[in-house]
């Protein structure tokens, strides 16, 4: 099955050519929206339905069948490899063998944005919580709010209603943190579970107002020290008091969807924006703008740090660096279908340009198939992560790219 798996991906390096940096490139059936895990020089990626062990040089090792769909990265804690899926948490050996599994149920976050009655599959919903471990307790949340399960055996310590929570659990200092599409974000108690405190975003008005694609804490939290760095799809970003959820400061995006969780990288945190274009530098302390660096497309992938240098990635499928210090940004990689269909999806000058709803079609479906074939088109990069120094790209459209940077 190695060498099968190994002429597969030899196959596709033909067909599709390795680019500078490019050390191997994955087809699956799937698109990458969750980061693969780097453990003991395996990687673990789960995507549709599939769990997957590689090699460094990209060869399958060994995969499992799921018998329901995740968008999560695995965690790795007490010899076990944790996942979730659309029917709760699973733990696995590190051979791909079932021990336990917690029964849960996830789904899509439904809205409805004049599509006529009734609730409707969010279109720009790709991303599903990731499991968080503390102190042999495993944490995740779900359409059903929040769970905490034991690590060993999978027994539930304790669930909250949290909403429709599809962030990574944050877990410091006995806080749990979780945003919920329900548009708070919760401190809990690692232990029990019992709600700290709870946080509300505001959302526009006037005009922009009354929409509830505004609603939302999408982005996993990031906690750095007593603090912790979050952005919603209100067009805010917070820093907040993870004790008690205080407002420290925060920064209001015009009409743009905070579009990727935060890195704090030097004192300074860097998130992406969706319709903002652009990837933004604050001071941790201040809050004060440091870095607005404008990019061609929305930001969805959560930024990366190499050594000094940033990377940031767009759903246009390009790769671009940013050193903060010279504030030089280049362009690093783009992907084949993007280059063939860039003047297609990417205005003159930067930023998306939206293909008109298919008529044939309901409101929902159109507007799904509009915003699918722009992901497959342009084999936008919705995913992105580092470990020892080389980067993981996920694209939309199945394919996991491992990419070294300039020595």
């Amino acid at each position: 099955m190695k060498l099968v798996n190994s002429v597969l991906v030899l196959i596709w390096l033909i067909v599709f050519p390795v680019h500078a940096g490019v050390l191997w490139q994955l087809q699956t059936s799937h698109g990458v929206f969750a980061p693969p895990l780097l453990h003991n020089n395996v990687l673990y990626l789960a995507n549709g339905n599939t769990l997957r062990a590689l090699s460094l040089q990209g060869e399958s090792l060994w995969q499992h069948q799921l018998s329901s769909q995740t968008r999560s990265t695995p965690t790795i804690a007490g010899g076990l490899l944790l996942l979730q899926t659309e029917q709760g948490l699973q733990a696995f050996d590190l051979t791909g063998r079932l021990i336990w599994q917690h029964h849960s149920d996830d789904g899509p976050h439904l809205v409805n944005w004049g599509w006529g009655q009734g609730n409707y599959a969010d279109p720009w919903n790709w991303y599903r919580s990731s499991v968080s471990v503390a102190d042999g307790a495993a944490y995740y949340g779900s359409r059903a709010g929040t769970y905490a399960v034991r690590v060993s055996d999978g027994q539930q310590l304790w669930h909250q209603n949290t909403g429709t929570t599809h962030t990574q659990p944050a877990v410091a200092q006995g806080v749990v943190v979780v945003g919920s599409w329900n548009n708070r974000l919760y401190g809990l108690s690692a232990q029990h579970g019992h709600i700290l405190w709870q946080f509300e975003s505001p959302v526009p008005e006037g005009e922009l107002g009354g929409w509830d694609g505004w609603l939302g804490f999408n982005l996993a939290p990031l906690i750095d020290g007593e603090h912790l760095y979050v952005g919603s799809r209100s067009t805010w970003f917070f820093k907040l008091s993870l004790k008690d959820g205080h407002e420290v400061w925060s920064t209001k995006h015009a009409s743009s969807w905070i579009g990727s969780k935060a890195l704090v990288h030097h004192e300074i945190v860097y998130y992406g924006l969706s319709d903002g274009q652009a990837l933004v530098g604050q001071q941790t302390d201040s809050g004060n703008i440091e870095h607005l660096v404008l990019s061609p497309h929305l930001i969805f992938a959560a930024p990366v740090a190499v050594g000094e240098q940033l990377y940031f990635a767009t759903l246009s499928g390009e790769l671009f660096s940013y050193h903060p210090v010279s504030k030089e940004m280049k362009r690093q990689f783009q992907t084949q279908s993007s280059r063939a269909h860039y003047q297609t999806y990417v205005r003159q000058g930067g930023g998306p340009l939206y293909q008109p709803l298919d008529p044939q079609l309901t409101p929902h479906q159109a507007s799904v198939k509009q915003v699918t074939d722009m992901l497959e088109d342009m084999d936008s990069i919705v995913s992105l992560s580092a470990a020892n120094g080389i980067l993981y790209l996920g694209l939309a459209n199945g394919r996991l790219l491992a990419w070294r940077p300039d020595e």
